[in-house]
C-alpha cells in the first residue's frame, strides 16, 4: 500500500480476534537497529504500529515493531511546545538503539518536535518521520478544487481537528501551505516567494520589509492567518500576480479546530466495550459534538478533513456517517496507514545503505508505556492475535 493509496476505516480493517494472547517481557530482545519504532503520547499511535505489523506479516518480513506510549506525561496537548519537544527527544533516544527508523504518531509531538526537537535531526540514523507531514501531503493531494463564484478563483479547503496545542500552532497548515507553494512553483518554473500577510487598513498587507520583492507586481504566495475564538483559526494561502493552470487551485484554506474534549474522552474514559468497540453511550454523547464540527466543515465547503489526533481513528466511522460526501471521495484523512508505509520505505533505504546487516529470524511487535497501560479492550480493538508488553526499553 502506497502513502497515497486509500485506507478503509480502522474499525473496518481491524477484526476482533476470537482470543487475544497477551505476553510480558522485561525488555524487547531485539538486535541493534532491527526494528521500526513508533511513539505517541498515549495509545492512539498503536494503530500506526499495528498497520506496520500487518504489512510486515503479509510481506513475511522478519522485522520487529516497537511502540512506546508516554502515558505518564499525558496530556501532551496541554503542555508547551518546548516541553513536548523535550519529551519527544527523550523517547527518540530510547528507541534509537533498536530502531533506525522512527515515526511520531502523535500530532502534537510531531509539531512541537519539528520546531524545537534536537534528537534525530543530524542527518544520520535514526530517521524520524512526522505524522503531521504525512497527513498534510495526503490531505492536499485528496482535497478537491472548487471554484469561488464571486472571486472566480479556485480553492481547496481542508479541515483539521486536533488537540488544543495542535490547533493553536496550526502545524498542519504550515505543511499544507508548503505543499501548495511547491505545486505552484513546479508549474511556474521556479520557487515562488512565500510572504506572510496580516490584516491592516481594511485589507491585508505584507509583513516583510518593502525592499524584499516588488509586492505589487512580483508573483508570490501570500499567507495570512486569522485567529478565531478559542484555540485554532484559519490559514489562507493564495498566489498573487499569476494565473496558475486550470488543474491547480489559486489558493488553499486550512480550518484548524480544537477538539481537546474528544481527545480527553478517548484518553481518559474507558470508551470501549469488552470486544474493543466504542460503547453506544459514548457514540450518543459525542454525536452532537461531531455534528457541530461537521456542520461547520460543510458550511466552509471543506473537501478534506484531517483527523489530527491518532485517537480520533476510533471515531472515523462516525465522521464518515456525518460527512458522507467526504468519506465517499476519500477525503477523511486517517494518516496511520500512510505513516506506516513511509516508515517501511525508510527502512528499505536503511538496508540499502547497510546491506550486510542481518535481519532477525523472527518478527514481533512490542508495546511499552511510561505510565499506565491501556485497558485490555484497547488492545482488542487493534485486531491483533498477540500482544507482547515490554516493561522496559
Amino acid at each position: 500500500m502506497a502513502p497515497g493509496e486509500s485506507t478503509k476505516t480502522v474499525a473496518e480493517k481491524r477484526e476482533t480476534p476470537a482470543r487475544l494472547e497477551i505476553q510480558e517481557v522485561e525488555s524487547p530482545p531485539i538486535q541493534a537497529r532491527q526494528a521500526i519504532g513508533v511513539f505517541d503520547s498515549g495509545s492512539g499511535g498503536m494503530v500506526a504500529a499495528t498497520y506496520v505489523t500487518r504489512i510486515l506479516r503479509d510481506a513475511k518480513e522478519n522485522l520487529s515493531v516497537v511502540f512506546f506510549g508516554d502515558t505518564a506525561n499525558l496530556p501532551y496537548g496541554k503542555k508547551t511546545q518546548e516541553e513536548v519537544a523535550r519529551l519527544s527527544d527523550a523517547i527518540i533516544s530510547r528507541l534509537a538503539p533498536f530502531c533506525p527508523v522512527i515515526g511520531i504518531a502523535c500530532n502534537t509531538a510531531s509539531a512541537s518536535w519539528a520546531r524545537f526537537g534536537k534528537v534525530g535531526k543530524g542527518g544520520g540514523w535514526p530517521h524520524v518521520y512526522s505524522v503531521v507531514e504525512v497527513a498534510a501531503e495526503l490531505a492536499y493531494a485528496r482535497a478537491r478544487t472548487l471554484l469561488e463564484p464571486k472571486l472566480k478563483r479556485r480553492r481547496k479547503t481542508i479541515g483539521v481537528l486536533g488537540t488544543e496545542l495542535t490547533a493553536q500552532i496550526q502545524s498542519h497548515a504550515e505543511k499544507i501551505v508548503e505543499c501548495h507553494r511547491a505545486a505552484l512553483s513546479r508549474a511556474y518554473g521556479h520557487e515562488l516567494p512565500l510572504v506572510p500577510y496580516a490584516f491592516a487598513g481594511g485589507g491585508i498587507a505584507p509583513q516583510l520589509p518593502a525592499g524584499v520583492i516588488d509586492y505589487a507586481r512580483t508573483p508570490h504566495v501570500a499567507v495570512v492567518r486569522e485567529d478565531e475564538p478559542g484555540p485554532g483559526g484559519t490559514t489562507r494561502a493564495g498566489v498573487m500576480h499569476w494565473e496558475p493552470p486550470e488543474d491547480l487551485p489559486h489558493g488553499v484554506e486550512v480550518v484548524a479546530r480544537d477538539a481537546q474534549k474528544l481527545v480527553a474522552a478517548v484518553d481518559v474514559a474507558h470508551i470501549l466495550d469488552a470486544e474493543g468497540r466504542v460503547k453506544a453511550e459514548w457514540r450518543q454523547r459525542l454525536e452532537e459534538y461531531l455534528k457541530q464540527v461537521s456542520n461547520e466543515l460543510v458550511r466552509r465547503k471543506a473537501t478534506a478533513l484531517i483527523l489530527g489526533c491518532t485517537h480520533f481513528e476510533y471515531f472515523e466511522r462516525d465522521f464518515a456517517k456525518l460527512l458522507p460526501t467526504l468519506a465517499a471521495r476519500n477525503g477523511i484523512i486517517s494518516p496511520s496507514g500512510a505513516l506506516a508505509c513511509r516508515l517501511l520505505d525508510a527502512f528499505d533505504e536503511y538496508l540499502d545503505e547497510f546491506p550486510v546487516r542481518p535481519v532477525s529470524s523472527e518478527h514481533r511487535s512490542y508495546f511499552a508505556f511510561s505510565g499506565d497501560r491501556p485497558p485490555e479492550e484497547t488492545f482488542k480493538s487493534l485486531g491483533l492475535e498477540q500482544i507482547v508488553l515490554a516493561k522496559h526499553l
